[in-house]
């Protein structure tokens, strides 16, 4: 096969079928629909927000929860929660997914070796 420009983009196509999804419960859909071996990469990362708090109700302080989760190299989710009770029901979805799959807590980089493939 002779590679051309057009036939480059076909096979960078074929081969980067990744897609993100805005909600995780896409990826619980996606693991309910196909319930035989489905595989799950998850990242739940913790960061500071700010090493000062200085009382004020606009100044950022606590906690960035970030999580990442693939599915079967076909579905990828990210997102980060300055809200505690939003970053709840994410883990909420995670417990549930672990029932529908198998779950491998990775870290932030393995998810992005995984997202590059």
């Amino acid at each position: 096969m002779v590679l051309k420009p057009g036939n480059m983009e076909y096979i960078i196509k074929g081969v980067m079928s990744l897609r993100q999804v805005e909600r995780l419960q896409e990826i619980i859909d996606a693991a309910k629909k196909e319930s035989n071996g489905n595989k799950v990469l998850v990242s739940q990362h913790e960061t500071s927000r700010s090493a000062v708090t200085l009382g004020d109700e606009d100044t950022e302080s606590g906690t960035r929860l970030r999580v990442k989760v693939v599915l079967n190299d076909s579905l990828y989710y990210s997102e980060e929660f300055m809200d505690d009770t939003l970053y709840e029901e994410a883990s909420k979805m995670i417990k549930e997914l672990k029932d529908l799959a198998q779950v491998e807590l990775v870290s932030e980089a393995e998810i992005q070796d995984a997202v590059k493939v």
